[in-house]
């Protein structure tokens, strides 16, 4: 079952109708029990939007697995699929260079004024004045998250001779070395940085990583981008620190429906969530994806984060997106 609006080329879909039954939807579920109705017989779910929470989830016995089109997979109640037996797979470090080069586009975007510039010329305004920029090379990149995409833009900035500072959980001088980055504490990272870019996966630990006080520890005149999920960052603390002066702006791939506030600030340029959408991420995604439901139902199950390893025989599947 494709459950959502996944972007599953013809092929990819013909290589799961080789296991049974596909049944493919192009629009989101319109509630829980749309959910219900679309997932009633399915042994495999692919979804790249969906909310499988634990209440659904428990209202799907069939279900067997769940192939998410997407690195971040909280939208799956991972805890509740466990205790299910319901093994979840996502499709890791396929997107690194075409997040990593958004979030420079969002940098150039800010520091060069480049959304306003380009309001200004089709009001009809030809002026340069107001428009005074900075440059990248020479400031410091503070990049919160080193893994396939920060890496990627930790290399960019490096080109580009500015100097990179980063936090991981998983620090040492061996990673320091072979990144061309100065790992330091988050504190450290916020203080010095003239550009904060987060690159966190969503979990109970990372929500609302970026609150009060670590916007208030940013230097001051500073740029925050986040390609990430956009609860990484209190929206309350981000709108003040925007509208007080407290940040330069701030560049933002995924944004809070109900924000319509920090959306319509003019030192904001806000993208719908369009870091993965290139040509080249979108093949590897969706081959990635199919491959993680056709190793599952070979018995070797690829790129688990939640539920069992190794299934059984099962029956036919059919599968939602």
């Amino acid at each position: 079952m494709l459950l959502d609006d996944c972007d599953l080329s013809d092929a990819q879909i013909a290589r799961l109708r080789k296991w049974g039954e596909v049944e493919a939807h192009a629009t989101p579920p319109a509630d829980a029990e749309d959910i219900k109705r679309r997932l009633k017989s399915a042994d495999v779910a692919v979804l790249g939007w969906t909310v499988l929470d634990d209440t659904l989830l428990r209202q799907l016995p069939d279900l067997r697995m769940i192939s998410v089109w997407a690195t971040g997979y909280d939208y799956v109640d991972v805890r509740a699929a466990d205790r299910l037996g319901i093994t979840v797979t996502n499709v890791p470090a396929y997107a690194g260079s075409a997040v990593s080069e958004l979030a420079l586009g969002l940098m150039l975007a800010l520091c060069r004024n480049i959304a306003r510039g380009n309001r200004r010329v089709r009001a009809g305004t030809l002026s340069w004045q107001g428009l005074h920029g900075t440059e990248l090379s020479g400031r410091t990149l503070g990049i919160i998250g080193i893994g396939d995409i920060g890496s990627r833009l930790a290399a960019i900035g490096a080109a580009l001779g500015m100097r990179v500072l980063a936090y991981s959980r998983n620090m040492s001088a061996e990673r320091a070395k072979n990144m061309g980055v100065e790992f330091r504490p988050m504190a450290e990272v916020l203080r010095e940085g003239d550009f904060i870019s987060l690159h966190l996966p969503l979990t109970p630990d990372t929500e609302g990583i970026m609150g009060e006080k670590e916007i208030a520890m940013m230097k001051p005149g500073a740029f925050l981008v986040n390609t990430a999920r956009a609860a990484l960052v209190d929206q309350d603390a981000l709108y003040e620190a925007l509208t007080n002066g407290r940040l330069a702006g701030a560049g933002l791939d995924d944004l809070d429906p109900d924000r319509h506030d920090i959306m319509a600030l003019d030192n904001v340029v806000a993208t719908p969530h369009i870091g993965f959408c290139t040509d080249t991420a979108l093949a590897r995604k969706g081959d990635i994806c199919v491959g993680n439901v056709e190793a599952f139902l070979n018995g070797r199950a690829e790129n688990v984060v939640a539920g069992p390893r190794h299934p059984g025989p099962g029956p036919s599947v059919g599968y939602g997106d």
